[in-house]
């Protein structure tokens, strides 16, 4: 089982205190990222700063935040490491709040968005992460699509097994420092940019679970995503994603974490194998054939990576040295979970 993280550490953290840092990692998207900075120097509700960690090739990226460098709320930190589990864990120690809000550069909060995400967190003190619905911006749907993921009503995910009713998106999440500092920080084997090209945030929501902390995904909360696909793209897109799902299986599966292995060979079934074999029951020419060699591949893949056992990190991406990471400390027990030894529950 993850070293677990005791919950009191990072219950001490509030809004009142500045406490909080608003974080955007980026990549060649100079335009998008203006978008991005200007709406969230936007809001003045809370007191925050803005760490900008840029992997970029050129110095755009660097020139289109010009207009705000008078905003003393502002850190752009040009970065050579490459992958966006990296350019995360870079935020991570640069931080100096105790919460983040994390975002992506093409995403374009609305006002007061830091702030809600900060509130939400600190009314779920079992909860080390937060998710909020990403929405879609205006598109031409005959084109194509924009990633999202919205919620009705919000829920506290107490189990990995709960996932199955849907994941969260890094585009709009808060997170405990502490808590995610101690757990290693993110696999840098993961996410756009990095070996698998997907799954970083699944990666970090299984593993808080499995450490005895919550997920809240709240649906009072939402951030506008520009990230606009064709369909062409999405099938490219869908493939990276389930070769970033099959490795994280793999990971798990040398970790011997059975039952949380299980809840992604259920997705697997449900979202990949199906969807074909539904097409040629109904005489159609299957689709979707993308997502199981995708997954096939990153599970293979991810077979013959070594995997850390308390921190579960891919090869030697045990950030340790690198982070401020608290002790491991035994979580308290929520006794409303049940389960077995992954705290799997699986049930729809």
């Amino acid at each position: 089982m993850i070293e677990s993280v005791s919950r009191t550490t990072s219950q001490r953290v509030g809004v009142s205190d500045g406490s909080v840092t608003a974080l955007v990692c980026t990549r060649d998207r100079p335009e998008s990222l203006v978008r991005t900075i200007r709406s969230l120097l936007a809001s003045d509700d809370v007191q925050f700063e803005l760490v900008v960690i840029d992997q970029s090739d050129d110095p755009e990226s660097a020139q289109s935040l010009a207009p705000f460098a008078s905003d003393p709320r502002l850190r752009h930190v040009r970065s050579s490491s490459r992958g966006a589990g990296a350019a995360l864990n870079e935020g991570l120690r640069l931080a100096r709040g105790e919460i983040l809000a994390v975002t992506d550069d093409d995403c374009e909060a609305p006002p007061g968005w830091v702030a809600a995400m900060v509130r939400v967190l600190g009314e779920q003190p079992t909860a080390a992460i937060v998710f909020c619905n990403v929405m879609a911006s205006p598109h031409d749907q005959r084109a194509g699509y924009v990633p999202a993921y919205q919620r009705r009503r919000s829920r506290l995910v107490r189990s990995v097994g709960a996932t199955c009713a849907g994941h969260g998106l890094g585009a709009g999440m808060a997170l405990r420092r502490d808590v995610v500092a101690a757990l290693g920080g993110f696999d840098e084997a993961l996410g756009p940019g990095a070996r698998f090209h997907a799954a970083d945030d699944w990666d970090i929501a299984f593993r808080v679970l499995l450490s005895g902390w919550h997920i809240y995904e709240t649906s009072e909360v939402s951030i506008l995503h520009h990230g606009f696909r064709t369909f062409a793209e999405g099938r490219e897109h869908a493939r990276r994603d389930w070769i970033g799902i099959g490795a994280l299986g793999a990971k798990l599966l040398r970790a011997r974490h059975f039952g949380a292995a299980a809840v992604l060979l259920w997705e697997f079934s449900a979202h990949a194998l199906w969807p074909p074999f539904a097409d040629l029951l109904r005489l159609r020419r299957p689709c979707g054939l993308a997502r199981i060699v995708g997954f096939v591949q990153g599970l293979g893949q991810g077979l013959h990576m070594p995997v850390g056992r308390k921190t579960l990190l891919f090869g030697q991406a045990n950030l340790e040295q690198n982070l401020d990471v608290l002790p491991p400390v035994k979580a308290p027990v929520d006794r409303r979970t049940g389960g077995d030894r992954d705290g799997v529950n699986i049930h729809r």
